[in-house]
């Protein structure tokens, strides 16, 4: 069943004043999450909304609380303070130094690679509030909370805290910090130029667990030095490692050369052994990073820095109206050179699950350009990086909307439909029942010929459930819900942040209660010892009988040599420089076209440049023969099935093929959705954020 009859309409009305009553309560995401971990018997409550570090007896401020508070003790508030505001006067420390990355640049064939140092001692700047142990804030006994909030009308500003520890909130709002890239006088091991400028709302260095909070209109804004070392990061959040559930990140901003996470950076651990950051029935929306390179208007992800494959989770959560965008003045000419990709979600390292979200009205905006390769330097809602500089592995989305997301070109204005970026991720995973709109697998990595990578096969999708192409108007209700009290810094700036969106049409009514299999095709090949490659002449042939294709393979086959023939690997060098292969021999045709390695670095080797080209030109020229049934997948699990069996290959037995079914992924619907309301568990459910009650 798709649609529900008329009354499940006017429940969805009902829905609506639960949900506006529930932000309207406080700080939460929901009306029916958890009420906060349960805290040892309070020792310190606040009781004064001052701003003093030494009140006067029988008086305890938060600042003096923070000091006193043994590593781990929660500080509390007096029932007065119900629904107050602790204004922030006072910089703790003028040079905060919390943990940092130091990033350095190299030269490879293919060009400049960013690379990691290390992780250091860096100055963050000016704090508020600053902590070198595990703090607790929990206001979870009073029904409409506390805010601590820098008073905006002192210049320059401050972070509002920063932590070398783990940090605990519960029933907190954040709101006006700023943090500032600062000029220093270069000193120490890793002499910094600036001061970083990490989160105007909350810096740690630790894990960082959010319990029914609130940030908005905190600000990060970064120097325009053309160094790596020093972006803005994280508008209103930058932690080693997020937990938060039930939290609204709304109308903050990232502004800088290079800028990420306008609303929230997670780091993903680099500095832990822990391996998984969680976001759960939150709302981040209404954010905006701005700069020459900018990713992540809402959400950003490291999964643990470079070289570590950690995973951030998202679960029954809205990322919508975020901004990507040119930080204002830039040069005409330095516009040409940016990039601005992930609107609502940036995946730069390790893997992502999106389960059970909405993700919708995001906007990059740019000037748009393709690289040799026909990377774009724009992309929409959810993109993952491309390039030879990170490495994402596995991106997972499952009962998910993502829709309605776009890039809009600079200068003109045009708008161009772009939802899921798949980068170069190395396996996309679907988990089945998303509504996606724009689904886009051009820079997926290619097959290559790696015995035990199951690399023929991964663009696991479509699977059970699963629809693209699809318009925002089908599967959520328009204008969405908004957060009570909150202005976007996004898209729709200076109005009101959206918190959520109702599902409707074809996104009601189709998860299964219970948990399913999720079956995926898993296919690879390999070369034997003193074999001779031409695995690519097979593919050609065998999608051309196919999909019955007459003269398919020879005219793709001309056309790509008449490519390499012409390809000019080394533009700085006069003249036409081909492609060569690890023995300095010239690749010229397809026969010489193939996986070279080796196994960690092979896309930024340019041996392997042409059979990269290969397979994105394999895919547009057969998404241009317009074959019937062809999904933006194009050749998936199913379309390697139908072409190869297991076993070594008749046009050439010296190639071994392996295509097996496994089944590691399971689809599980969330309990909850985003506001608390428990999911019906005999009745199919609905895709995304929120689910309407049956009647």
């Amino acid at each position: 069943m798709n649609v529900r009859s008329a009354t499940r309409r006017r429940r969805a009305a009902w829905l609506v004043a639960l949900s506006l009553s529930a932000v309207l309560a406080g700080c939460g995401g929901g009306s029916g999450g958890s009420t906060g971990p349960a805290a040892a018997p309070a020792v310190l409550v606040v009781n004064s909304v001052a701003d003093l570090a030494d009140p006067p007896p029988g008086t305890v401020t938060l600042r003096s609380a923070l000091a006193a508070a043994p590593a781990g003790e929660a500080i509390t508030f007096d029932p007065a303070l119900d629904g107050t505001t602790i204004t922030l006067s006072v910089v703790a420390e003028e040079h905060t130094l919390l943990t940092g990355e130091v990033m350095g640049m190299r030269d490879e064939p293919s060009g400049p690679v960013s690379y990691l140092v290390g992780w250091f001692p860096r100055d963050y700047g000016r704090s508020a509030l600053v902590a070198r142990k595990d703090v607790v804030i929990d206001a979870s006994a009073l029904p409409s909370g506390i805010t601590i909030a820098w008073d905006s009308d002192l210049r320059p500003g401050a972070r509002v805290l920063a932590v070398a520890g783990n940090l605990t909130l519960v029933n907190v709002t954040i709101t006006g910090g700023r943090s500032t890239a600062e000029a220093l006088a270069p000193s120490g091991s890793w002499p910094q130029p600036w001061t970083l400028a990490r989160s105007g709302g909350i810096a740690v260095w630790g894990v960082a667990r959010l319990e029914r909070c609130r940030f908005h209109d905190n600000q990060v804004l970064g120097d325009f030095d053309a160094s790596r070392d020093r972006g803005a990061y994280g508008g209103a959040i930058y932690a080693d490692i997020v937990e938060m559930t039930d939290c609204v990140v709304s109308g903050n901003t990232a502004t800088g050369a290079g800028a990420a996470g306008g609303g929230v950076y997670s780091v993903g651990g680099a500095g832990s052994s822990r391996t998984l950051s969680t976001i759960d029935r939150s709302a981040i929306t209404g954010n905006r990073a701005s700069g020459l390179y900018a990713y992540g208007g809402g959400l950003y992800t490291d999964g643990g820095g470079i070289g570590k494959r950690n995973r951030l989770q998202v679960t029954s959560s809205t990322v919508a109206r975020n901004l990507i965008d040119p930080a204002p003045g830039l040069p005409a000419f330095l516009l040409t050179m940016g990039y601005w990709r992930g609107g609502g979600i940036y995946m730069s390292n390790g893997y992502l699950e999106v389960q059970g979200c909405t993700v919708v009205e995001n906007e990059v905006h740019g000037v748009p350009r393709t690289d040799s390769l026909g990377r774009r330097n724009l992309a929409g809602g959810i993109a993952a990086t491309v390039g030879n500089a990170h490495a994402t592995e596995d991106l997972v989305l499952g009962h998910s909307i993502v829709a309605g997301n776009v890039i809009v070109e600079q200068p003109g204005g045009r708008r161009e439909a772009h939802d899921l970026f798949t980068g170069s991720l190395f396996h996309f995973r679907s988990a089945g029942y998303n509504r996606i709109g724009v689904l886009d697998f051009s820079q997926m990595l290619v097959p290559v010929g790696e015995w035990g990578w199951g690399s023929l096969s991964r663009k696991h999708f479509p699977q059970a459930g699963d629809a693209a192409g699809i318009e925002l108007a089908d599967v959520v209700d328009a204008g969405g819900v908004p957060a009570a009290g909150v202005a976007s810094a996004g898209v729709g700036a200076g109005g009101p942040a959206v918190h959520h969106y109702l599902p409707t049409g074809s996104a009601l009514g189709v998860v299964p209660p219970a948990s399913y299999a999720v079956p995926e095709t898993i296919a690879e090949y390999r070369v034997l010892a003193g074999g001779t490659d031409d695995f690519l002449a097979i593919v050609l042939g065998r999608l051309e009988q196919h999909h019955g294709l007459p003269g398919f393979a020879a005219a793709f086959t001309g056309a790509f040599e008449q490519f390499l023939q012409a390809a000019d690997a080394d533009p700085v060098t006069p003249g036409a420089q081909p492609y060569l292969a690890p023995d300095g021999t010239p690749i010229l045709s397809l026969g010489e076209t193939r996986f070279y390695g080796p196994s960690q670095t092979w896309p930024r080797e340019l041996a392997n440049h042409p059979y990269i080209e290969f397979w994105h030109r394999l895919d547009a020229a057969l998404v241009e023969q317009a074959i019937p049934g062809l999904g933006p997948e194009v050749l998936g699990g199913s379309a390697w099935a139908a072409l190869f069996t297991s076993g070594y290959l008749p046009e050439n037995p010296r190639i071994e093929v392996a295509v097996r079914t496994a089944v590691d992924l399971r689809g599980r619907r969330r309990a909850v959705d985003q506001l608390g309301v428990q999911r019906t568990s005999s009745l199919p459910g609905d895709i995304g954020a929120i689910e309407v009650p049956w009647q």
